[in-house]
């Protein structure tokens, strides 16, 4: 009876036993219909042998006998049925091995008074091209990270950091004085397998940031203090600032950026000075002269190194440090107060009056456009700017007018101008012509190019709008 049964139950455990069971391996799973084989033991127990699929496949994989053989329990009533193995967990699949972005992680060390700084973070790729920037203000000690977006490379990438404005960083178990001589490695590599067989990418790298010490720059012309949108800061042994707030400061209102070169007008008068950002020189009236600073942009700003600039307009420089903090004693432009001079006594001469506090005066030939305060016979120049008119065959009307409407914009196919202060009909003053996001479509001033309007840039354009009444008497003169 035993031998019976046995004899019966020997073929149904070889039959059990030949559905295979498989433990997928990442990235080797074989294709459908590629041929397997497994192995069973033999009656007596002696070693493994192999036994084709049923597809007849011609190569054979061999399987430990403890994998291949199913375990065996009775039921009630003596039956009996194979129980198949559990397969193992299996370890995390590999990460793709690809790098799209990398993380600077920075703590700040401050050393002294806070200078107030821009740091710039500049990465690069191994051939030295630029992949991207950040610009922070760091006045304190507070952490940060930085995050840059690059195109994809494959683990083992190295990129390169370049940082300024700050005195020194630590990385790895280095020093590094900045401004750097050799721009600092950041690698990414693929971790050692953990306690599961799990695998990271790294792209990030960890730096301890010395911020600059300095003191607080406090900057005044003709003794009334200058109140800075953005700080006077040390580049080097030197101190940058702002342009245009400086050149105010100073007596001269009309900086006109030229987004298509990159450069800043600076003109007071027939004195002009062409500032090319990212050169270490300025053209002063007509002649260049060399910076030890290179004029460039932060935030938004175009930053020049003070004491050039500001005599190459005349002015005197003196510098105090407390220790605590740094003084900086400029006087307002002989040549500025000059040219202010003349544009009062020639509207005063003229005996142009307004209804109202305010005069703009548009000199067609000079390109200007100049707002006073006061009254008849006695009005104080506030500004004047660079200014397009009608092109020859559109003129600009000459004569007095007064400021009758104002709309926000007139809107046309591809671009926009705006805010409108409508003079006589459809003659006003306006802005230059904007994309619709707010961009120069048009930036052109100094030119004539208009349909008769006078197209002043943005910023200037925006405080007549917000300042000057309807009512104010619009004077505009050929010369």
């Amino acid at each position: 009876m035993i031998k019976k049964f046995i004899s019966a139950l020997l073929p149904a455990c070889i039959i059990l036993s030949c559905i295979p069971v498989f433990a997928a391996e990442p990235d080797t799973a074989p294709a459908a219909d590629e041929a397997y084989a497994e192995t069973v033991p033999p009656d007596d127990g002696a070693a493994a042998q192999e036994i084709p699929l049923a597809e007849g496949g011609a190569e054979t994989e061999e399987i430990p006998l403890a994998e291949a053989t199913p375990d065996i329990r009775e039921l009630d009533g003596g039956e009996t049925e194979a129980v198949s193995e559990v397969p193992a967990e299996q370890p995390a699949a590999a990460p793709d091995n690809v790098i799209t972005s990398y993380t600077v992680n920075f703590t700040c060390q401050l050393d002294g008074w806070p200078r107030k700084d821009y740091g710039v973070f500049n990465i690069y790729s191994e051939s030295g091209e630029l992949l991207g920037s950040h610009t922070k203000y760091i006045e304190d000690t507070e952490s940060f990270s930085l995050t840059y977006d690059l195109p994809a490379a494959p683990v083992g990438t190295v990129y390169y950091l370049e940082i300024t404005g700050a005195d020194s960083v630590d990385y790895y178990t280095e020093n590094y004085t900045l401004p750097l001589k050799e721009r600092l490695p950041l690698y990414t590599y693929v971790t050692e397998p953990d306690e599961n067989g799990a695998v990271e990418v790294v792209s990030s790298a960890e730096m301890n940031l010395h911020v600059r010490t300095q003191g607080i720059i406090n900057i005044y012309a003709d003794g009334k203090y200058t109140a800075l949108s953005s700080p006077a800061i040390f580049e080097d042994e030197s101190i940058i600032a702002p342009l245009s707030e400086v050149a105010e400061a100073i007596g001269i209102t009309d900086c006109t950026f030229f987004p298509k070169y990159n450069s800043v007008k600076v003109k007071t008068g027939d004195n002009e000075m062409l500032v090319n950002i990212g050169y270490s020189y300025i053209t002063v009236f007509g002649e260049d002269k060399a910076l030890n600073v290179p004029v460039s942009n932060i935030n938004s700003l175009t930053y020049i190194e003070l004491r050039p600039f500001v005599e190459s307009f005349g002015c005197t420089l003196e510098y105090y440090d407390s220790g605590e903090y740094i003084d900086i004693l400029i006087n307002k432009s002989p040549l500025a107060l000059e040219s202010i001079a003349a544009l009062e006594q020639r509207i005063n001469d003229s005996g142009i009056g307004s209804s109202t506090g305010y005069l703009i005066w548009v000199n067609k030939q000079k390109f200007r456009c100049a707002v006073f305060e006061g009254y008849s016979g006695n009005w104080k120049w506030i500004k004047d700017f660079t200014v397009g008119i009608g092109a020859p065959d559109s003129e600009t009307i000459t004569g007095a007018f007064e400021y009758s409407a104002a709309q926000d914009r007139w809107t046309y196919e591809h671009y926009y101008v705006g805010p409108i202060m409508v003079f006589y009909g459809n003659y006003a003053l306006h802005s230059t012509l904007l994309n619709y996001d707010g961009t120069p479509y048009n930036n052109n001033v100094g030119v004539k190019l208009s349909l008769g309007c006078v197209r002043c840039q943005p910023k200037y354009i925006n405080w007549m709008s917000a300042n000057i009444p309807l009512g104010t008497r619009v004077y505009v003169t050929e010369n």
